[in-house]
């Protein structure tokens, strides 16, 4: 039997390494609090999602930051009980039009 759902996101990306593109869940708890990594079922190649125990760096860094770092951003949006997803602009307005 499987416990009750924990607050979860879900992401959706394409791996830079093969282009398989893929969707994920990752625990709130996880993502904010944690360090996190997602597999691509393409290739097996890890992505760092997020890093608060500092394993692999030597600060707390999100995607959001790697991607920043980049020059990019990440797309955020918000799927509706009825199946409808809304993308918007981050809140900090940091997101740019792509």
């Amino acid at each position: 039997m499987r416990k009750a759902m924990e607050p979860a996101y879900e992401m959706h990306f394409t791996c830079r390494k093969c282009l398989h593109r893929s969707s994920h869940h990752i625990t709130k708890q996880a993502y904010h609090h944690g360090t996190t990594l997602v597999t691509c079922p393409g290739c097996k190649n890890r992505h760092l999602i997020s890093d608060h125990l500092r394993i692999f760096s030597d600060k707390s860094i999100t995607i959001e930051d790697i991607l920043r770092e980049k020059g990019e951003f990440l797309k955020k949006g918000r799927l509706g009980e009825d199946g409808d997803i809304e993308f918007y602009d981050d809140p900090k307005g940091e997101a740019k039009e792509g």
